[in-house]
């Protein structure tokens, strides 16, 4: 792993189930960055059931305790990848803020997935549940639908489309 006078962080935007931490994972094979998923992190501490009390909450802290340590692991000149999703432009514009304060590059890659196919992969891993990943209903995700603000053109994205 290389260290970096201006290291890049990668931003993995997207919706649930448009591919995000599968293109993050080629991403990080390609780039040799350090990959950081918070949701691995969590389904860790609480397992696969986004239904749990007190979810809500613990997903905030290891959101702030992931970032957290990418911008230090940036900050030492290390690439890092940040998967997450930041379904709102607020978030992405805090995390330009920060990205920019630090000095490194910020490569925000967009996981642009037909609404009706994520849906099918969220509902369809459900039957056969993988280990890194929540369970969630099709009424939760229908829910958590109503959240997702898709980047707009000036967010200067690249476009990485559906990762199979």
């Amino acid at each position: 792993m290389a260290v970096k006078a201006k290291p890049t962080v990668y931003v993995i935007c997207g919706f649930i189930g448009a591919g995000k931490t599968t293109f993050a994972r080629k991403l990080e094979e390609k780039t040799g960055a350090v990959r950081i998923t918070k949701d691995e992190w969590l389904i860790r501490l609480i397992g696969n059931d986004p239904t749990v009390e007190g979810f809500e909450k613990l997903d905030g802290r290891i959101c702030d305790l992931s970032r957290d340590f990418a911008f230090e692991l940036a900050k030492k000149g290390i690439d890092v990848i940040i998967d997450e999703g930041f379904w709102a432009k607020e978030q992405r514009v805090e995390l330009s803020r920060r990205i920019e304060e630090i000095g490194a590059k910020e490569v925000l890659y967009y996981v642009e997935t037909p609404v009706e196919t994520m849906r099918e992969r969220v509902v369809g891993r459900n039957a056969t549940p993988k280990k890194d990943s929540f369970e969630i209903s099709a009424e939760m995700w229908e829910g958590y639908l109503k959240f997702w603000q898709p980047p707009s053109d000036d967010e200067h994205y690249i476009l990485a489309g559906d990762v199979k």
